[in-house]
């Protein structure tokens, strides 16, 4: 049975309300901490894109890259980014994974490496510290990312399955 508007409505605001509350944790509960700052919303894009598809994983990235810029990171970059992370991992779950906890895992690390690589090589790139250094902030970071995982994906499923999935095999 097709979704109607009132459904898609709701889904959208169950996924906003679980954006603003993984910001929230990420950057109000967990920064405080004397532990990394771990990247929560870039999971939370893969969440979407792998539970919902393509299609809405590009929107939600950008939903979650407006977010994570107006919280003060990488501006524009960061809407794009996470389109394209949504994206992919939508398109990953339809076609190479399956659509679960194992895909989103899957994705979940292959976003993460990738954003710490490229956080990583850009300064070097640019000299602003050396490898030892950078390697020092990023492995812990990813470490503490990666613990974050599961909750991200269960807040995404909630929302998946309390409200429907908007795309349909």
């Amino acid at each position: 049975m097709p979704m109607t508007r009132h459904d898609i409505i709701l889904k959208w605001i169950a996924y906003l309300a679980a954006l603003a509350v993984t910001a929230v944790v990420n950057y109000y509960v967990v920064a405080p901490l004397p532990i990394p700052l771990p990247l929560l919303l870039p999971v939370l894009a893969v969440a979407g894109g792998t539970l919902e598809g393509a299609p809405f994983g590009a929107i939600y990235g950008m939903a979650c890259g407006a977010v994570l810029s107006g919280l003060g990171h990488l501006g524009a970059g960061c809407v794009a980014a996470l389109a394209l992370f949504g994206w992919a991992a939508g398109l990953c779950a339809q076609y190479l994974l399956r659509r679960d906890v194992w895909g989103c895992l899957i994705c979940s690390v292959g976003v993460l490496l990738v954003w710490e690589g490229w956080a990583v090589g850009s300064r070097l790139l640019a000299r602003t510290a050396p490898v030892e250094t950078l390697l020092r902030v990023a492995g812990p970071e990813l470490l503490c990312s990666l613990a974050f995982i599961l909750p991200i994906y269960w807040l995404g499923r909630f929302c998946c399955i309390h409200y429907g999935r908007i795309y349909h095999e």
